[in-house]
């Protein structure tokens, strides 16, 4: 008869393992590219034998996936901050949190550039399968989203014509147009502060309720 206990230390012990491993890939993915690395790197990394990585991944594309998922729930505590799961009930607020989801953009990709250059620009070129990845990750912000536009028409200070799907797509135009103007870092003449600014107008335009339009100008 197995130990209970025991069996419990076991499956808590593998779930760390495992998670040393993705957290070695995705370290050696930022810096040095996907195709720039093998599985003896991230056994290496993680101070486990080759043999080891094989207990958790088919190989290294296997491993691409939890790395994935890993930068994406990396992404939403660093973009949508500790304020994620209290949604805004004004348009002053709205536009607030906005502008520091705008900021917050910038400062990723100021700090970990590896992160957003990977999967804005070499993440697709790998195969399709990371593009679904990618996407069905995007699909569970899109979520968030349209649950913040659902409420803020509840609110009345989001229009109520909208369709909460499409609005929660723009929402996550929104936050990659800023990822991609952070990456190019005003090279165009578009400053974090012109973007955010302009960027959390044309929310206030496209989605707000019509009386919210004049009453609340985003700050620059």
């Amino acid at each position: 008869m197995s130990d209970p206990v025991r069996t419990a230390r076991h499956a808590v012990r593998a779930e760390q393992r495992r998670t040393e491993l993705v957290g070695a890939a995705y370290e050696l993915v930022m810096t040095r590219g996907f195709r720039g690395i093998g599985v003896d790197d991230i056994a290496g990394a993680a101070g486990v034998s080759h043999g080891t990585f094989y207990n958790y991944f088919e190989n290294k594309r296997d491993i691409l996936d939890a790395v994935i998922d890993h930068c994406f729930d990396h992404i939403r505590e660093r973009l949508l901050g500790p304020e994620a799961d209290a949604p805004p009930t004004s348009m002053a607020d709205f536009s607030a949190r906005y502008e520091r989801v705008i900021d917050r953009c910038y400062d990723l990709v100021e700090t970990e550039p590896g992160l957003v250059n990977f999967l804005l620009l070499e993440a697709s070129s790998i195969d399709d399968r990371v593009i679904e990845r990618c996407m069905h990750n995007a699909r569970l912000y899109g979520v968030q989203a349209v649950e913040q536009v659902s409420r803020g028409m509840d609110h009345g200070f989001l229009d109520s014509r909208l369709d909460a799907d499409i609005a929660g797509e723009v929402l996550l135009s929104v936050l990659v147009s800023a990822l991609f103007s952070a990456l190019r870092g005003g090279a165009d003449g578009l400053t974090r502060e012109r973007v955010r600014g302009q960027l959390t107008t044309f929310l206030i335009t496209a989605i707000g309720a019509e009386d919210q339009c004049t009453e609340n100008p985003p700050s620059t």
